[in-house]
């Protein structure tokens, strides 16, 4: 376990916390597929040109392809580690494949054209994560939580993107300044919110980042030109507060 987990501690540490409230049997599953979406988002930071993060991004693809295929994963631990994480949830191989997909967005200079083009972006990079974890925890109790994920992961994703200065401003669409963009994710946050009380409480895990969320968003609002810096112990209290209430 300890290459997926050390890179989601590392990368993702918001995931990386919540594996914590998971049952012990799907926490390493969890990590794979928390790895697997840390090692894509990296493409972005560690290549000069747009094509080699093209080129990165395609390996991940073909690993994938691979997987699916029935073939033996490449030869890297996150991709080994993923296999079995896909085998556990079942999880469809086109979810991860539009992962990969979007993230090409941030290879590029490009302005997101309009705010639809933003939920879909973030559609497919946060809120379907959200539901292949959930898949991974409950297979049979996941369908119940993909519109609670879709309004979820549009909140945590826009949460990010603000609480990221160097990185945000292509995301945001013309027209929406920080302000607006807070006050997008307020709404949404607050529709996933209603819905949470419904779910199974077995897929609740992977809704536990979006306790952090409010947080998030309002230290943005107060220094919106400041990388977001909360304490992982702060982190791990409002997520051990919100299993606990959600439980």
């Amino acid at each position: 376990m300890s290459g997926v987990e050390d890179i989601v501690r590392a990368r993702d540490r918001d995931r990386y916390l919540s594996t914590f409230f998971a049952p012990d049997d799907k926490r390493l599953h969890l990590l794979a597929l928390y790895a697997f979406n840390a090692e894509v988002l990296k493409v972005r930071d560690t290549v000069s040109e747009p094509h080699l993060g093209m080129i990165r991004l395609q390996w991940w693809r073909d690993a994938i392809d691979s997987i699916y295929s029935g073939n033996a994963a490449p030869g890297h631990p996150v991709a080994e580690a993923l296999a079995l994480a896909i085998a556990e949830g079942r999880l469809p191989r086109q979810a991860l494949i539009d992962l990969i997909t979007a993230h090409e967005f941030d290879l590029f200079d490009d302005r997101m054209p309009g705010l639809a083009d933003l939920e879909a972006c973030l559609g497919e990079v946060c809120s379907r994560l959200i539901l292949m974890a959930a898949m991974i925890l409950d297979r049979d109790q996941a369908p119940k939580a993909s519109e609670c994920a879709g309004l979820a992961g549009v909140a945590q994703g826009l949460a990010l993107v603000l609480g990221d200065p160097a990185h945000r401003d292509p995301f945001l669409p013309e027209g929406m300044d920080v302000r607006g963009a807070i006050a997008h994710a307020q709404n949404r946050l607050a529709q996933a919110m209603t819905l949470l009380p419904g779910l199974p409480t077995s897929v609740l895990p992977a809704f536990l980042p979006l306790s952090l969320t409010g947080m998030y968003l309002r230290a943005v609002e107060r220094h919106p030109d400041r990388p977001l810096a909360i304490s992982p112990l702060r982190r791990l209290l409002t997520m051990w507060w919100t299993a606990r209430r959600w439980g």
